[in-house]
């Protein structure tokens, strides 16, 4: 028999998610990194001095940039996936309490984002420092709710809490889930794809009962 607590999203969409996650911060750092060194962005050809200051500069807004493109890229495979699966497949649920979590987003963008800012990525120390706390930070946030709180996702979906009945059922569960709909209310009809524990991808079946 299979264990449904064990289901959710591999390690691929993980990355996904805690990668565009941080599309805000890379794309400040790489702002920043080419505005404060642009008179290095001469390209003097092959030799070695070029490189080493391409590298030196330039090197690790390059691998966000890579980072990001891949995470975006990531996320659109993602939400396409389990959105028609959620369709195909999804439990049938009645919403009986809800709650906007979408504050959450903000607390997580000042907490885990915000510090980074004033990084310079051409200084190999802070380089260090920047890549041991983003592994720290990817570790605790792919092992928790945190899964889902995600500035730029919340820029197009919304982030609840609910409480809500499986048709059929009488039983009681709670969850959060990942909303297209900014508006759900309570005794609203939805299809809840699994995404981790008690966390999940919403799509709406109708309006009141």
């Amino acid at each position: 028999m299979v264990d449904t607590r064990r289901q959710g999203l591999k390690g691929g969409a993980r990355l996904a998610l805690f990668l565009v996650s941080y599309v805000p911060l890379f794309l400040i750092l790489i702002i920043q990194q080419l505005y404060k060194y642009s008179e290095y962005l001469r390209w003097g050809g092959l030799d070695s001095e070029s490189v080493f200051r391409f590298v030196k500069y330039f090197g690790a807004v390059s691998v966000l940039a890579t980072a990001s493109l891949l995470g975006l890229i990531g996320l659109w495979l993602l939400i396409r996936n389990v959105s028609r699966r959620a369709q195909l497949s999804g439990d049938a649920v009645t919403i009986i309490d809800i709650e906007n979590k979408n504050s959450e987003s903000i607390s997580y963008l000042f907490t885990y984002v915000i510090p980074f800012v004033f990084q310079d990525l051409s200084d190999p120390i802070s380089v260090l420092s920047v890549s041991i706390l983003l592994v720290v930070t990817f570790l605790i946030y792919t092992n928790s709710s945190m899964l889902l709180i995600n500035p730029t996702i919340s820029m197009w979906y919304s982030l609840y809490q609910i409480e809500y009945i499986e048709h059929g059922t009488e039983k009681k569960k709670k969850g959060m889930i990942l909303s297209r709909d900014k508006y759900l209310e309570e005794h609203d009809h939805v299809k809840l794809k699994r995404l981790g524990h008690r966390l999940y991808f919403s799509t709406d079946l109708g309006g009141e009962s």
